[in-house]
């Protein structure tokens, strides 16, 4: 929040705020994927700090039974590495090969296209500057879940290609939440019965999707705790965010 203030206070508001979601949205798009799975950025303490390459916790878990991988997944971790060794072999020998230049258009690139795409999709379904945040004494499942947002994806592809691709998972995510065993060819009659059964409490949000990351870039930064929740701090910054 110290950032987004001294960006503000330097800029003005409406081009800080701007500067500040430019960097946010670098961050989370393209340094997000790989800070998450090299030291589980975003992740929460619970269960410390992680690498999904070394099975055991880089520090030592609020929660030691909620450990990311425990077990027999720690084996797995290690045979999967394995995998990831070869790959990154590959990448290396077809560069010393062929060059950075060709790697990084038929493979780097696109990776880091994917990567920004799938924190994007998740960022949106679970986060705006108008859905709280809950502690631990205050969150139940069932509250969790309608505090999920689904997205209709219409306007950024009218084709429908990203909903057929993805099976429905940015317009039907609240039901994910609610019984992530429901089959893809489901989820469509569940967001159906959800939102027939709590219209007041089911959140759909049909801003273009382009301009809903772009307002969460900005508004998505800290939370303070009011009342039973934690909401986005936006003091002042309602006008700019379309709160």
């Amino acid at each position: 929040l110290a950032g987004r203030t001294a960006l503000i206070n330097a800029l003005g508001k409406e081009d800080g705020l701007k500067a500040w979601g430019a960097i946010q949205g670098f961050l989370h798009l393209i340094v997000g994927w790989p800070a998450y799975l090299l030291i589980g950025a975003t992740g929460g303490p619970a269960r410390g700090m992680t690498n999904h390459y070394y099975a055991n916790p880089l520090t030592t878990p609020d929660q030691p039974k909620k450990e990311l991988f425990p077990g027999n997944w720690k084996e797995k971790v290690y045979k999967s590495d394995i995998g990831i060794a070869a790959v990154l072999g590959i990448v290396a020998a077809w560069t010393a090969c062929n060059g950075v230049g060709q790697m990084m258009a038929l493979y780097g690139g696109p990776l880091i296209v994917v990567n920004a795409w799938l924190v994007a999709y998740t960022w949106l379904q679970h986060t705006d500057v108008d859905v709280p945040h809950f502690g631990e004494d205050d969150h139940n499942f069932v509250r969790g879940a309608l505090h999920t947002i689904d997205r209709p994806y219409d306007k950024l592809d009218p084709w429908g290609a990203i909903d057929f691709l993805h099976h429905k998972i940015g317009t039907t995510h609240v039901a994910h939440h609610f019984d992530s065993t429901i089959p893809h060819y489901k989820a469509q009659a569940a967001t159906d019965a959800i939102k027939e059964k709590f219209p007041e409490l089911y959140l759909y949000d049909p801003t273009p999707i382009p301009e809903a990351l772009w307002r969460v870039c900005k508004g998505c930064t800290a939370v303070e705790k009011r009342g039973d929740r934690w909401v986005w701090k936006n003091d002042g910054l309602e006008e700019q965010l379309e709160i």
